[in-house]
């Protein structure tokens, strides 16, 4: 009985203390082309990126035994960091209210490894919270659209039927017959371009990211680039700006803060012309 008691106590210092940590929500305009990069490191995951808007958040998974635990190694991993714990059951608790209008929020989920079994697993976990999906089934406008990126077993999930995700494709995906079931690729941007972000963007390469945007944006995708530079402030925030006059693309970001700011003066400057 006396260690019941403890238990129960220690849980509710636990609960208390994630609460105490969770800031205050309030619903923010949709940043269409934010998506929060490795969000998991946030001091408060998931609600740090949707107090700016953010549309796009991603979470690395590892299968551990039967829990899908959340990081970007296994040194980082903890049983109490889970998908349902840092992002499911918070989004359910929102009901939808994610931004100030209507908008999906796009869940990112980069299996780390055992593809099959991970995806099995979530499978079972994504049905727990089917009323707030948005699947190729069931599209919600203030749904959450859980996509799949890094080892996931890319023909058994196309060849389930009441599969409740996306998947995040490469640069050779941007078809149309394809955006049904992958709305998003990626392509890791030092091997597409050699432009780093110091002077001004070589017209041969601005020309090819031109290019890749209207083709995604004919074909309904979007594209999202990783492995921006990022060695000075000034470096990355000369890719933002570049990415950001293209609306078919996501601009990856750890500086969530700095990002909204690129975008809010980016949208001032237009404003002034």
């Amino acid at each position: 009985m006396i260690k019941t008691i403890a238990s129960a106590s220690l849980s509710l210092l636990f609960v208390t203390a994630v609460h105490a940590q969770t800031p205050r929500f309030q619903p923010a305009p949709p940043l269409e082309q934010g998506h929060s990069h490795n969000d998991y490191w946030r001091p408060h995951p998931l609600f740090d990126a949707l107090q700016l808007g953010f549309k796009s958040v991603e979470a690395d998974v590892f299968l551990i035994d039967s829990t899908l635990q959340v990081g970007h190694e296994r040194a980082a991993l903890h049983p109490s960091r889970t998908l349902q714990s840092l992002y499911l059951d918070p989004l359910r608790q929102l009901n939808g209210q994610f931004y100030t209008k209507p908008a999906e929020l796009w869940l990112y989920v980069d299996f780390k490894n055992d593809g099959p079994a991970t995806y099995a697993r979530l499978h079972q976990i994504l049905s727990r919270y089917r009323n707030m999906l948005s699947t190729p089934q069931q599209p919600r406008p203030s749904g959450v659209r859980v996509i799949l990126t890094g080892g996931y077993p890319r023909q058994q999930i196309l060849a389930d039927p009441n599969r409740l995700v996306f998947l995040d494709g490469q640069l050779t995906d941007l078809q149309p017959e394809l955006a049904a079931n992958i709305p998003a690729v990626n392509g890791n941007w030092k091997k597409t371009f050699q432009w780093d972000g110091v002077g001004p963007m070589p017209a041969a390469e601005a020309a090819r990211l031109r290019q890749l945007n209207n083709h995604a944006v004919r074909s309904g995708q979007k594209i999202r680039f990783w492995d921006l530079p990022a060695a000075t402030a000034a470096q990355r925030q000369a890719v933002w700006r570049e990415l950001l006059r293209y609306p078919a693309l996501l601009v990856g970001a750890d500086e969530l803060s700095e990002l909204k700011q690129v975008v809010d003066n980016q949208r001032g400057a237009a404003s002034r012309k």
